[in-house]
């Protein structure tokens, strides 16, 4: 087995929260993690997006910057960023090689290898210290004091937002969420997030990082999520004495008016995959579309596509609605059939089931073109993936261009 075949396989060895097996691994590394500051980002949405614009921020200051965020959507390597572009396979090899010998002396060692999640961390480390960059931004995985993640010597940790998704994990309410997302926090680390809106989430934090919590109020009457995530991430480059980020960054699937080669302007790609992240999509659709949904699984489908099918109830542009799943990604897809029945309910016309992401794409916006409408795409990220590698493939652009951030 090689090594990219054996950190394939780390997939299927599940998801478990807790720091032995990673300390021990980048122990055995040399704590690569701490040859560098951090800045450490957590939340439901939008925290990939604030550690995009932070990375470019960073940049546009003369900084040598890595960018650790997850998932990926075409190749892993993209989980690992240096100046906003994704490092080369090569790179990634010889990183991978020396942290599989580490990862399977732990498991000697502990009786249990590291995860996938833990082993690309690694990998991620290990080669911003390698690389030498000055700083690096960290995107949590689940957030928490349980996650890898927090070994990073941070000088700064930042909120986005908080939702409800991981309830299996994180917790059933906003403030136990809330509460779990606060463990990134580090005695005399400021930690600051964007106001929440409602003051048991804010008292949950502050309850845990007291001093050191600081709010960033945002743009009264801004609602778009993109200068929201600029804007917070402005805030953090002038307290940090950094140049402004890039507005323009490139980052698939969140960034505004982004889509694949070979789609339309007015098409709509988002991975928006929760109740939080559907209602921002949903709200900026104001002319009608064909809507091609596909959602990996979760705890509560019900919950998680709550505002999708209330939409559905109380508005006529969505012209026709094609259900499909990803086929890449560690979790299973959603099951297409339950999908379809939730968003059907409130329709008359049932939704068109087709499994398969690319023939879906392609039903899809040939109903577009054939009604002259707009396409919108969304749910997993993973569906983002699946449809910008073929797309790529198709046209002949360079996959890592599309990938780079800025």
């Amino acid at each position: 087995m090689n090594d990219r075949e054996w950190l394939m396989n780390r997939r299927f060895a599940g998801m478990s929260l807790g720091l032995e097996r990673v300390e021990a691994l980048l122990e055995r590394l040399g704590n690569p993690q701490l040859d560098f500051p951090s800045i450490h980002v957590a939340g439901t949405n939008g925290k990939g997006t604030l550690c995009a614009f932070l990375s470019s921020a960073a940049a546009n200051s003369g900084l040598k910057v890595g960018l650790f965020t997850t998932p990926h959507l075409v190749m892993v390597e993209e989980r690992v960023r240096v100046d906003g572009a994704v490092i080369a396979p090569s790179v990634f090899d010889e990183n991978l090689a020396t942290v599989r010998e580490a990862a399977v002396a732990v498991g000697e060692e502990l009786g249990e290898e590291p995860t996938f999640y833990e082993c690309t961390f690694a990998i991620a480390m290990l080669t911003f210290s390698r690389e030498g960059v000055d700083r690096a931004i960290i995107e949590t995985g689940l957030g928490g004091a349980g996650d890898a993640t927090c070994l990073v010597d941070a000088d700064l940790c930042a909120i986005t937002t908080i939702g409800l998704d991981h309830t299996e994990i994180l917790g059933n309410t906003r403030v136990e969420i809330a509460r779990a997302k606060a463990g990134i926090h580090r005695p005399g680390v400021p930690l600051v997030m964007l106001h929440p809106g409602n003051s048991e989430v804010l008292s949950a934090i502050g309850g845990i990082a007291g001093d050191d919590f600081y709010i960033h109020e945002g743009i009264e009457g801004d609602t778009d999520p993109w200068h929201i995530w600029y804007f917070f991430a402005a805030s953090i480059a002038t307290a940090m004495g950094w140049e402004m980020p890039s507005l323009d960054i490139n980052w698939p699937g969140r960034s505004p008016n982004w889509t694949p080669p070979g789609f339309s302007s007015s098409s709509t790609f988002s991975a928006a995959h929760n109740d939080e992240g559907l209602r921002v999509t949903l709200d900026s659709i104001t002319e009608p579309v064909v809507l091609l949904v596909g959602m990996s699984q979760k705890a509560d489908l019900e919950q998680a596509t709550s505002y999708l099918v209330s939409e559905m109830q109380h508005t006529n542009i969505f012209r026709h609605i094609v259900i499909t799943q990803p086929a890449t990604g560690r979790l299973p897809a959603a099951d297409t059939t339950e999908l379809a029945e939730l968003l059907s309910s409130p329709r008359f016309d049932p939704p068109l089931i087709e499994p398969d992401p690319i023939q879906a794409i392609e039903i899809a916006n040939l109903m577009a073109q054939q009604a002259g409408i707009g396409l919108a795409v969304m749910g997993s990220i993973y569906l983002i993936g699946d449809i910008l590698k073929v797309s790529v493939a198709q046209s002949g652009e360079d996959i890592f261009e599309q990938l780079r951030v800025h």
